[in-house]
């Protein structure tokens, strides 16, 4: 009786569709991550989900599918960061250094993973790299905000700025991290931050004078 009630609980807990996606992007990165990406296979993933191998399929034409459902997922907490309450709380002016720093701790925690999964480096890249939407998209967003307060120029396009920036910080993060080896983040964390202020913020913010 006690075991048919926990069945019909679990079964009642990844019964929706998003909760059986969750479930089996969850089982991906934990048998990536202690197995290998290429030792992995659907068969496997679906068990470690609970789900039937068919059920897989329904949100993943492939095991690449999956690779790139786990890195969304380093996008999400990215884009989540930019609404955190301590955030919000550092005035726009001055979150270039914070944000750059979330950036390179990311990236850094992702490279690890990525080693993890028994996968180069260099393959992060090829991971979707043109589906940048929903990043560029925050940026904008955050870019509109801060123009809107009154503490970024009034004058800057805020959609190519964001695209910019972005292509500018993710150039730094490869080359900081596929060539170097993560080294000297700090140096490339310093230069972002202070190209990124005299870029976007108005100079007699930058002077610490009021507006």
């Amino acid at each position: 009786m006690i075991a048919r009630v926990r069945a019909k609980a679990k079964t009642k807990r990844i019964s929706s569709p998003i909760d059986k996606r969750h479930a089996i992007v969850e089982a991906a990165r934990e048998l990536f991550t202690t197995q290998g990406y290429e030792a992995t296979t659907i068969a496997q993933v679906a068990k470690q989900a609970e789900v039937a191998v068919g059920t897989v399929y329904l949100y993943f034409s492939n095991k690449n599918d999956l690779l790139y459902a786990v890195k969304s997922d380093w996008e999400r907490e990215f884009l989540q960061f930019l609404t955190q309450p301590e955030l919000q709380s550092i005035p726009h002016h001055k979150r270039a250094l914070p944000l750059m720093r979330a950036c390179f701790a990311l990236c850094e925690r992702n490279t690890q993973m990525i080693q993890m999964m028994g996968l180069q480096a260099q393959q992060v890249g090829d991971w979707h790299s043109q589906d940048c939407g929903p990043i560029v998209q925050g940026i904008q967003a955050f870019l509109d905000d801060a123009v809107a307060s009154g503490a970024f120029r009034p004058t800057i396009d805020t959609k190519v700025a964001a695209i910019t920036s972005f292509g500018m910080v993710e150039s730094a993060l490869e080359q900081c991290f596929l060539v170097e080896d993560g080294k000297d983040q700090e140096r490339y964390i310093t230069a972002l931050a202070d190209a990124l202020e005299h870029w976007f913020v108005r100079p007699e913010l930058l002077q610490g004078q009021d507006v």
